[in-house]
């Protein structure tokens, strides 16, 4: 199942800002550098795909990386892919931390504080826009509804992020992400490839392995390259 295999990648839930794009791309490096298979919107999230269910894939993804910096709370995009993630559980196995909140939101009782009456205000305000919207109010419901999700995780999102050792921005990303592959690299490979050859003419893999490149050598003169592959696959 194509679908299967994309939530065993590594995927970034992240706030696009400038000041913070060479971070990602360190990110992103070590993870091509070490043969990590992931999935970032910027190269994944094509023309005409539909943002939601992208976000949803996120949700439910295996491992996730959490960058959360003060824009990625306000947010309904990036927030939306929280209340996802926390949804599908398992957050101590699946979640990889990377917080850099600065001075401006507390991490604390009072920083959830601020971050609640945001949502609450924005949650406000979009239901008096619907006093006076023309028409229907389908997309006005649609974003209140987001939002009360949002504000019904924040205490779980905000134990977590409060409560488990994230390390520092900088200790975390320098040098293509060093010390948070390394934290990668220790997820088992729970896949195995069960079963090569069945005949001559087809090869059985089963829960094959992320693997960037593997080359099976067939009877006879010809090889076949499968890349992130599993399933029947039928050789002429």
């Amino acid at each position: 199942n194509t679908m299967d295999r994309r939530f065993k990648k590594v995927h970034i839930t992240y706030k696009h800002d400038e000041n913070y794009d060479s971070v990602i791309n360190s990110i992103c490096t070590g993870m091509a550098e070490n043969d990590i298979d992931f999935s970032i919107d910027q190269y994944d999230l094509m023309y005409r795909m539909s943002i939601k269910e992208y976000e949803k894939e996120i949700g439910k993804s295996d491992v996730v990386i959490l960058f959360v910096i003060p824009s990625y709370l306000t947010s309904i995009h990036c927030m939306f892919e929280m209340t996802e993630i926390f949804r599908n559980g398992n957050i101590k196995e699946r979640l990889y931390p990377i917080i850099d909140l600065g001075d401006s939101i507390k991490r604390n009782g009072d920083g959830l504080k601020q971050i609640k009456d945001y949502w609450q205000n924005e949650k406000n305000r979009k239901a008096a826009q619907m006093t006076d919207e023309p028409g229907g109010s389908k997309y006005l419901i649609e974003e209140i509804t987001i939002i009360d999700s949002i504000i019904r995780n924040l205490d779980d999102f905000w134990v977590y992020i409060t409560n488990t050792n994230t390390g520092s921005l900088k200790t975390l990303t320098e040098n293509n992400a060093h010390v948070l592959i390394q934290e990668l690299k220790k997820i088992p490979i729970e896949n195995k490839i069960t079963s090569v050859l069945a005949d001559d003419n087809v090869i059985q893999l089963e829960d094959a392995p992320q693997i960037s490149k593997k080359i099976i050598q067939q009877h006879g003169e010809k090889s076949i390259v499968i890349e992130n592959f599993s399933g029947t696959l039928n050789v002429n």
